[in-house]
């Protein structure tokens, strides 16, 4: 740790990351070209004269500021809308716009998506991606082949989240420097053959090949989708049943090509490249071509952000053997990451970013510690304990983070990957034999059989493992101030495990007080709540009654569907909900100070019961007289749900204008929220 503490790179990303941050949330700094490069000049020159005086404090805390200046200006120059051709700066209503792709996205029913680059604007050339959406069926097999010329174009923003704790996509997207999206028809826009080649044209043109060739041998569709998946880097075929077998049984990771396969190809490659080091300069020379073969997968595969991730990783560990004989791993995973970050400042904010460096650093730090706790003079034993502790240590780096975001536990996670990683190197060692083979057509169909047989055994693996529903623990909340605090009590637990005193005890047994009464703080702050939401759901209607700990449930939607509903479960895992109460047939309440009624599709209100002022919800696109209805109730709002049509809505939101009677509709606005 000490030894880690004195590696400058480290103090310098620290610095990066906080300038990242404070950059990107608040937008402290607009920088000007000449104004850094004399705040530079200037900085660096001070720097220079406070080491030449030696004075050791005044050049620590320059040298920090530069640190942070660096992740400031990092941040702003990688913002899309910082660059001058970026096309919003072209882009009005109906303008002509010229589109490439850049990312295939895995499609849904109605559409095939991509992220592509709008790199015309009319007559001008321009920068920045957006999300299309193709209407299917669509005729060119691969989008990177051509140009989309799109006229009279309609940018969409995405849309505002519209319900408490739902998944916020527009800033999801907005981390990714993406704003806009576009829907198309083929046959409405002009299409041009792609004349410049990039190196991502030619790997989807190879890795297109290589599929249709395989598509040639008797591989199942979901064989198909998994060597795809694996060796070609392409999930889109991957079906919403197989893709939610393996997130329940925590083995997600492996569809996506991330560090672990990076890992066994470096391992594998690493093997077969032995012989070269009985060469002079061998060594050096090994490396260098295990970096080269690495990158050349990265490529094929398609550069994802999680592979480009995981071979820069393996790539600064390689460089660091090669600059050191033994240097510390913790020293080039540093190096990587201050490298990524320097050259696309909002990975910080990814979450594979975090949770692959999680994993790693889980796995280095915490991994040797579990090892030593057992050992066997038996080699299979030996392997099986070493893969037991990498998924346990793995675990426990990811394990706050990932609750955080996705709210379940695998309990099952350590059968799951002591299945797969043999697996795993079984399908990628043999995989690249079998892509080589078909590519020259001698693809004996026996090896077919074989491999496809082992790939169908993984999937029934995966399938088993996922039966035991019970071991899935779901609905789990981890608020953020509490991520912070679990890895404080990991960090602490790690230092007590290395060397046993009491101060290091104290640490963590204060880490716990902590941890617990921030949650007996929080629960009772959530618990305590009371508060009327009329949620928006598309065609149904759903308000909730919440009363400390117990939510009353009006909907139109079967009980069962409703409780089954991500939205449903995300509020009240969020909110700590234990009790759910469902009515149908009530239409007026009085709650929270607030009389407020219900009117459905039968248009029918209870006059005799009205009190002043109250709060009208519409639902289900009654035909009613609206103005009547104003003049009659006199109401102090009026709600739109999601249950109502889009024409009502917006006839309704007209009249409310004319008649300055205020207008929620949560198409627009989101959940309405009536709080204590």
């Amino acid at each position: 740790m000490k030894k880690l503490l004195r590696y400058v790179p480290l103090h310098i990303l620290l610095c990066i990351i906080i300038g990242i941050c404070l950059q990107h949330f608040y937008r402290i700094i607009d920088y000007n070209s000449s104004y850094c490069i004399i705040g530079s000049i200037l900085l660096l020159t001070i720097l220079y004269v406070l080491k030449y005086l030696k004075h050791k404090i005044g050049f620590l805390f320059i040298f920090y500021v530069i640190g942070f200046l660096i992740g400031t200006i990092a941040t702003f120059i990688n913002h899309p809308e910082n660059d001058k051709l970026y096309y919003k700066n072209f882009y009005k209503k109906e303008s002509t716009v010229v589109i490439t792709c850049k990312e295939v996205l895995k499609s849904n029913t109605n559409y095939t998506r991509f992220i592509g680059e709008l790199i015309q604007v009319n007559q001008q050339k321009t920068t920045g991606d957006i999300i299309v959406n193709l209407r299917k069926p669509h005729h060119h097999h691969n989008l990177f082949d051509i140009h989309f010329i799109v006229p009279k174009a309609s940018l969409v923003l995405f849309q505002n989240v519209k319900n408490p704790h739902a998944f916020n996509y527009k800033k999801h997207m907005e981390l990714q420097g993406i704003y806009h999206q576009i829907f198309i028809d083929e046959n409405l826009v002009l299409t041009e053959k792609r004349k410049e080649t990039s190196i991502l044209h030619l790997a989807s043109n190879f890795r297109n090949e290589l599929y249709n060739k395989l598509k040639k041998h008797h591989f199942t569709t979901n064989q198909k989708a998994i060597i795809n998946a694996l060796l070609l880097g392409q999930r889109q075929d991957i079906s919403s049943g197989l893709k939610s077998n393996y997130i329940k049984a925590g083995a997600i990771h492996i569809l996506a090509i991330s560090g672990l396969h990076i890992g066994i190809l470096f391992f594998l490659l690493n093997f077969i490249l032995q012989w070269l080091t009985k060469m002079r300069h061998g060594e050096i020379i090994k490396n260098i071509v295990v970096v080269i073969l690495l990158w050349i997968f990265a490529f094929i595969t398609g550069l994802s952000p999680s592979l480009v991730r995981a071979t820069t990783m393996f790539t600064f560990i390689i460089l660091g053997k090669l600059v050191s004989s033994d240097p510390p791993i913790e020293f080039s995973l540093i190096s990587a990451m201050l490298f990524m970050l320097l050259i696309h400042p909002m990975l910080l904010f990814n979450v594979g970013f975090q949770l692959s460096y999680l994993a790693v650093f889980g796995i280095v730090w915490i991994q040797p510690l579990l090892y030593q706790l057992w050992s066997s003079n038996f080699y299979i034993t030996r392997k099986f304990w070493q893969l037991s502790t990498v998924s346990i240590a793995a675990q426990i780096g990811t394990l706050p983070i990932s609750l955080y975001y996705f709210h379940q536990f695998p309990g099952l996670f350590l059968i799951a990957n002591l299945i797969i990683i043999p697996f795993l190197s079984y399908i990628l060692s043999i995989g690249f034999i079998i892509l080589g083979l078909a590519y020259f057509d001698i693809l004996p169909n026996i090896l077919v059989t074989m491999y496809g047989g082992v790939i169908s055994l993984l999937n029934t693996s995966i399938n088993w493992i996922a039966s035991y529903d019970d071991f899935l623990f779901r609905n789990i909340d981890m608020p953020f101030i509490n991520i912070f605090l679990w890895y404080f009590l990991i960090f602490f637990s790690i230092r007590l495990f290395q060397k046993f005193n009491s101060k290091r005890l104290l640490l963590v047994l204060t880490s716990l007080i902590i941890i617990q009464s921030v949650h007996l703080f929080q629960k009772h702050k959530i618990t305590s709540k009371k508060e009327f939401i009329v949620f928006h759901k598309n065609k149904n209607t759903f308000v909730g009654m919440r009363n400390q700990n117990t939510l009353t449930i009006k909907s139109n939607m079967d009980s069962t569907l409703l409780l089954e509903d991500s939205q449903t479960q995300i509020y009240l895992t969020k909110e700590h909900i234990k009790n759910i109460e469902l009515i149908r047939n009530k239409n007026v309440f009085s709650l929270l100070g607030h009389h407020i009624i219900t009117i459905d599709s039968l248009g029918i209100y209870p006059k005799s019961k009205l009190k002043k002022s109250p709060i009208i919800i519409l639902q289900h696109s009654p035909k009613i007289n609206l103005i009547r209805l104003i003049k009659e109730v006199k109401p102090s709002l009026i709600i739109a749900d999601g249950s109502n049509y889009k024409s009502y809505t917006k006839h309704w939101e007209k009249i409310c204008k004319k008649r300055k009677t205020p207008f929620h509709t949560t198409y627009e606005d989101g959940a309405y929220i009536i709080k204590e």
